[in-house]
């Protein structure tokens, strides 16, 4: 699995003491409360500020954005909507609206909207990202390096276009491309955790086990919680012969997932590997009584 980043513009609207009225003062309420984490005291205001007011496209745009974080997207894309609606010039709105609508599995509609943020402000680099990551769900990869280069040539200090340019080529099979653009930015954020992963993806492809296992080791160190960097280190120790260290990784997994069969049947294999007979049986074993039926034909084998 590779990662895309898109950039969601989270940025609450805000409103000078001087023009305070009642329902801007549970706009800055709403504000206050999403700062410290608490969303749904938020939603709860910005609904108050637009009682108070029906024709505020800040209140609007602002509960659009909580209700988006608390998971509520269908009820995000109201908001932006009716913001949109009192204030068409929006980007924010838009851009945010097509989020949500990717999100939800509206491609085309995103599209339109994320188009409509880039015709209102074209020289904002976050935009053509954006858009370049849905045409890269869409797998519309020539159109989204074409966005995430747009991106680049407007801010080439933009990690996250790099990492997204970089997925859309491997995708494309270009992943010598790729690796330029993972390494890239890498270089502008050397704590971007998920470029260093998604290089080390690209690095197995490639056949660069070795590579990979120090992007890996990387990863892990940034986040030492992400299964899936545990696990491709695994099989990237494999492809090296370094079963003893494949063996420590998946029990690590196994820690993390003890009711997975799959990773108790993977480290099965890798302790096989390592000549541990009787530790891969009894992870098959537990593999079996978790009902992976692969696990059940190599027992057959190991313990019949």
């Amino acid at each position: 699995m590779s990662r895309l980043i898109f950039l969601l513009f989270a940025v609450l609207s805000g409103i000078s003491a001087a023009q305070a009225e009642p329902a801007d003062e549970y706009i800055e309420s709403g504000i206050l409360k999403a700062h410290q984490g608490d969303y749904r005291g938020a939603i709860d205001d910005f609904t108050r500020s637009i009682r108070l007011k029906t024709q505020n496209p800040e209140a609007f745009y602002d509960r659009g954005v909580a209700r988006g974080v608390t998971g509520d997207l269908k009820g995000a894309v109201e908001d932006y909507t009716r913001a949109i609606k009192l204030s068409p010039r929006n980007a924010g709105a838009f851009n945010n609206r097509g989020y949500a609508r990717a999100a939800l599995g509206q491609f085309d509609e995103a599209i339109d909207d994320l188009s409509r943020a880039i015709a209102i402000d074209p020289k904002k680099s976050e935009l053509y990202n954006n858009r370049g990551t849905v045409r890269t769900s869409m797998k519309d990869y020539v159109e989204a390096i074409e966005d995430f280069t747009r991106a680049i040539d407007l801010d080439p200090q933009l990690a996250g276009a790099y990492n997204n340019r970089g997925l859309a080529r491997s995708l494309k099979n270009d992943l010598a491309g790729a690796i330029d653009d993972y390494s890239r930015a890498i270089t502008l954020e050397e704590r971007y955790t998920v470029a260093w992963y998604n290089r080390g993806n690209v690095r197995v492809a490639l056949g660069d086990a070795k590579g990979a296992v120090e992007d890996y080791s990387m990863v892990l160190l940034l986040d030492p919680g992400m299964m899936e960097a545990w696990n491709n280190r695994a099989f990237a120790r494999i492809t090296l012969g370094d079963y003893a260290g494949a063996v420590e990784d998946l029990g690590r997994i196994v820690t993390m997932a003890p009711e997975s069969s799959s990773v108790w049947y993977n480290r099965g294999v890798a302790r096989r590997l390592s000549g541990d007979l009787q530790g891969a049986v009894e992870d098959l074993k537990k593999a079996a009584s978790l009902g992976d039926s692969f696990a059940s034909e190599v027992l057959k084998e190991l313990d019949p």
